[in-house]
Order: C-alpha cells, then structure tokens, then sequence
C-alpha cells in the first residue's frame, strides 16, 4: 500500500533515493500498486474463486455485458482507492507517524465503502452520507454490478460516479504531494 510505502520512506528518510530517480513519484507509486494487486489477484484472488465456483456455489455475471461492467467498475475502484491511499501517505510528510490515522481511515473506507455493510442497509443519514463521499466506489458498486444490484442505466451512472471522484482525487492527490514535496525536508545520510 503507498501509503505505508510512503510513511517509512519519510520517516527513513530514504524518500530522498525515491525523488532523485527520473520518473514521477505519483506515477511510480501506481505501478508499485498495480503489481501488487497483481500479485495479489493472482496469489489470493483467483485461487479463492476457483474454489468459490467449485465448491461453494459461487455465480458468474449473468452476461458479457455485466461481466465488463464488473471489470471496469474494479479497476475504477482500484485507481479510487490508490487515490485515497496516496492522499494519507501524502500526509506522513507532516505526520510522521500515519499508523493511527490508517486505522481510522481504513475503518471509514471499509465501513462506508459497503465492505462491512451494504449501503442499502444504512440508516438514511449515513446512507445519505456514504452516496456522495468516494469509498462506495472501492466496494459497494463493484460488489453491486457483480451480484446485480446495480444494472443497466443504474450501473452506467455508477461508473461515471467512479470516474468523476477519480478525476478528482487524481486532482487533489497531485496537489497535496506536490505541497507535500516542497515541505519536505530529509536530515541525515
């Protein structure tokens, strides 16, 4: 996760060696990301679906159609969570110590992005809450377009959803690490 990538680089103070290579940190903490969800799909998730299909009655999309919809939601909602990630590791330049605010903003991304609970189930404040805030797009609506929750027109809505809160936070991650980045200031070596 960048975010504990992030924190113990400032904290090592070997952020410096991450900074002085030629390519964009934003860019290069992505590709961190995307191979470790590669590996984790390919270590963790694959296997758990075989077994899902195999052995616990576990259902493919009913269609092509939902099944894309499903593919597209999941990388959007990956791309939102890296966002996410990356704004609190942005924040380990001031706060150098991020353990206790990962753990808080893990719960509130689980539990508002319907991991724990579905949103459906919410109260009507917190539910009202939970649709305009970002996390329902790392759970909730891929979760919702695989099982048919959310369909057609419903689940188009859904995506542009992600990608408006992407362009957003892609916005905002790259002005908070780049405030961050002026602030920086590493001692030792």
């Amino acid at each position: 996760r960048p975010q504990w990538y992030m924190a113990t680089q400032v904290k090592s103070g070997a952020i410096d060696t991450d900074l002085m290579k030629p390519l964009d940190f934003h860019l290069h903490m992505l590709a961190r990301s995307v191979g470790e969800m590669m590996i984790g799909v390919g270590v963790l998730a694959i296997p758990a679906m075989i077994i899902g299909y195999l052995f616990l009655d576990l259902q493919f999309p009913p269609d092509v159609w939902t099944a894309m919809l499903f593919i597209v939601s999941v990388l959007l909602g990956f791309l939102l969570f890296f966002h996410l990630n990356f704004l609190l590791g942005s924040l380990a330049v001031s706060a150098l110590d991020i353990r206790h605010i990962n753990w808080a903003y893990f719960s509130l991304v689980r539990f508002l992005g319907g991991q724990v609970v579905p949103l459906w189930l919410f109260p009507p404040v917190v539910a009202a809450i939970a649709e305009v805030l970002p996390f329902k797009g790392t759970y909730y609506i891929p979760i919702s377009i695989y099982i048919g929750k959310l369909t057609g027109l419903d689940a188009i809505r859904a995506l542009e959803f992600q990608m408006v809160w992407l362009i957003v936070l892609v916005l905002v991650s790259r002005m908070l690490w780049g405030w961050a980045h002026c602030r920086l200031v590493v001692q030792g070596g």
